[in-house]
């Protein structure tokens, strides 16, 4: 019964996730927005909706933290994971090479990296001070992303002035409610059936005796990234590489930040305090990652080996070793 919750809550998150990734790229175009932008701010934030609200349910409604932390970290894991799929799919060279090593990209990566050894920080030393459910470390957090994502606008509104603005018909502009309309409805569906996913995955992490962890960093962690996986593909075959990995980075960035929306709901404090030491390893797994794909992206020329290049090779050596690693410390 609770596999079958699980599936079906799936199905309707991939199938909203779609409908509102389309809106959402047609919101940009009638907005005239930069794709970097539209990928890093408002597509990083519209697909990490399933994370938010799965992990809001986790913490507040069945306290388990480690669940939602699982979820989060994991995340973070798979999105850069999508680099390597448009490695596979992108057929005329390494898919780094062709991709703009752009200012917002590279900003952003460095804030992931940031906000992850906060992160870090705060479960390796959870008795730092805190006011009711928010830790220093928490406020730090949040600070953190709203510079990056403050600093990351400017730099994308730059680059698309210097690109030139396209031309959006009266006619497309006149359809703005509705498109608006459309993103709030389907953002409605991803959140109801994330909190059924929620409550599934917690059971089946109580009776196959995975447990919290490995289930949330695992099972849950590949379903909320589902929506981030059909916008990365839909941009790549669309030919937008700068919307693509825009999506994928401004959702890691997104994804940290909701831990500090988990403490807030947290009956008990700052969320990071009592989970267990596992996920620093989930962390760690997630800037290799990121530190990979961002020396592959400035470094041009690369040579491809079979459907990969060596950056995406190593990114899936990584990953694999560290899910491995992971299900050893379940």
């Amino acid at each position: 019964m609770y596999w079958l919750q699980f599936i079906f809550s799936s199905i309707i998150i991939i199938m909203a996730g779609v409908h509102l990734t389309h809106q959402a790229d047609r919101l940009s175009e009638q907005m005239n927005l930069g794709k970097a932008w539209v990928g890093i701010l408002l597509l990083g934030l519209i697909t990490s909706l399933p994370e938010a609200i799965t992990c809001v349910v986790a913490v507040g409604s069945l306290n388990a933290d480690d669940l939602a932390v699982g979820n989060l970290l994991g995340s973070n894991n798979f999105n850069p994971m999508l680099i390597v799929l448009m490695d596979l799919v992108f057929r005329d060279q390494s898919v780094t090479n062709a991709i703009q090593p752009l200012k917002s990209i590279r900003t952003s990566c460095w804030y992931i990296l940031l906000l992850t050894i906060i992160v870090i920080l705060e479960i390796l030393f959870p008795n730092t001070p805190h006011v009711g459910p928010l830790s220093f470390g928490g406020v730090i957090l949040v600070f953190v992303y709203i510079t990056g994502m403050h600093r990351i606008s400017v730099l994308s509104a730059g680059e698309h002035s210097a690109a030139g603005r396209p031309v959006v018909e009266d006619s497309q502009k006149g359809s703005l409610t509705k498109t608006w309309i459309n993103v709030i409805i389907s953002a409605a569906v991803v959140v109801a059936a994330a909190m059924v996913l929620a409550n599934s995955a917690d059971v089946i992490a109580e009776k196959t005796g995975l447990g919290r962890t490995f289930v949330g960093s695992i099972f849950v962690a590949i379903v909320t990234s589902l929506p981030e996986m059909v916008v990365t593909l839909s941009a790549l075959k669309m030919g937008s590489l700068d919307l693509a990995v825009g999506n994928v980075f401004g959702s890691n960035m997104t994804n940290l930040s909701f831990i500090f929306l988990c403490s807030l709901v947290n009956p008990e404090g700052p969320v990071l305090n009592d989970v267990a030491p596992t996920h620093v390893l989930t962390a760690v797994v997630s800037m290799l990652l990121v530190i990979i794909a961002m020396t592959g992206i400035a470094k041009k020329g690369k040579p491809r080996f079979g459907p990969l290049g060596w950056d995406t090779w190593l990114m899936t050596t990584v990953f694999l070793a560290g899910s491995y690693w992971l299900y050893l410390l379940r």
